[in-house]
């Protein structure tokens, strides 16, 4: 008899707890457009597409712990060349990046990273296998040990390709 109370009890307490509508109100961050998860390739301008055979891989835009909205972290958690370097964004324009070149932050393998030309357009990418319209990300980046790789001086990479949409067949 006492499991029952204490059953109903709980049940009353869930459903009270339920019944009170409180208002929510979805606190955004500064950089909020731009932030996201994105599936970008690797290309380059003398071997072609994908030089490194990796494929799409995933790419993080985040907010910084400043929440400034005048740069964001951008890292590839290590599915590319595991970097990890907070760069100056330009929300309204939404572009990203500068010619002064940052130290990734990634331990035991702190490179110099540049990051150029970086553009985020809206609604641009309309050939995903899920059939829906998707934000393109394009950026140029340079790695301090990227000509040990290319025997080309002041090499870099261009990337590009679509944010996340959700859909399992638009993963790469």
């Amino acid at each position: 008899m006492k499991k029952n109370i204490f059953y109903l009890i709980m049940a009353i307490l869930i459903f009270a707890s339920c019944d009170e509508k409180e208002d929510y109100e979805q606190i955004n961050s500064s950089v909020v457009e731009a932030s996201g998860e994105y599936w970008v390739q690797y290309n380059h301008e003398v071997y072609g597409a994908d030089p490194f055979g990796y494929g799409y891989t995933k790419l993080l835009i985040s907010n910084t712990a400043a929440d400034n909205g005048i740069e964001i972290w951008l890292s590839d958690e290590g599915n590319f060349w595991d970097y990890k370097v907070k760069i100056p964004v330009n929300i309204d324009a939404l572009s990203f990046g500068s010619d002064q070149v940052v130290t990734s932050i990634v331990d035991g393998y702190e490179i110099e990273v540049k990051v150029t030309n970086g553009k985020i357009i809206y609604d641009a990418v309309d050939n995903l296998d899920s059939g829906v319209t998707a934000d393109s990300i394009y950026f140029e980046i340079w790695f301090e040990d990227l000509e040990e790789s290319t025997e080309i001086p002041n090499d870099k990479m261009i990337v590009s390709g679509f944010r996340k949409t959700g859909f399992l067949e638009d993963e790469h």
